[in-house]
């Protein structure tokens, strides 16, 4: 089965469940399981936005690096330029995807939580075809997202760590 298809219908299985999870996170008393939902859907917000914050750096700088070779750019220089205007698309879709999530699991009603996951619908990627550049940027970009989880010291690490201190 590839790849892409079994993503799919992984993502239609979770569905449900995540759903429960975050209706349940709703409402006057929460679980420390709630807590712990909800401070993860903080941090991957925060890990998102910084990472689409990276890449429209990065893009910006190819820009005007292109701007500045004129109408005379080798191939070496627009491949690259490409794969960042690509990635920047995908951390956009995906920063807006996780705050939307964010928010549904941070919303103090039901009703809240449910637009809010409607409005994060909106935003989820389709799976790209197999080899094609989509595929690869959000190969990086997945990775990108692990190693900064993974990294201790990352701002929005910290800034989770304090909120689970309160």
């Amino acid at each position: 089965m590839p790849y892409a298809e079994r993503t799919v219908r992984a993502m239609y299985r979770t569905a449900p469940a995540f759903l429960a999870l975050l209706l349940a996170a709703c409402g006057d008393e929460i679980t420390p399981e709630q807590r712990t939902k909800r401070l993860e859907a903080r941090r991957t917000a925060c890990i998102t936005e910084a990472l689409q914050q990276r890449a429209q750096s990065q893009l910006a700088q190819l820009d005007t690096m292109m701007r500045q070779q004129g109408g005379n750019v080798p191939d070496i220089v627009r491949a690259p330029h490409t794969f960042a205007q690509v990635y920047a698309a995908y951390a956009d879709v995906k920063a807006h995807e996780a705050a939307y999530l964010d928010s549904a699991f941070q919303a103090d009603s039901k009703q809240d939580s449910i637009a809010y996951l409607q409005s994060a619908g909106k935003f989820r990627v389709s799976p790209p075809s197999e080899g094609s550049v989509e595929e690869n940027v959000a190969r990086l970009y997945a990775g990108d997202f692990n190693a900064s989880r993974e990294y201790a010291d990352h701002a929005c690490n910290k800034l989770v760590e304090d909120q689970e201190k309160r």
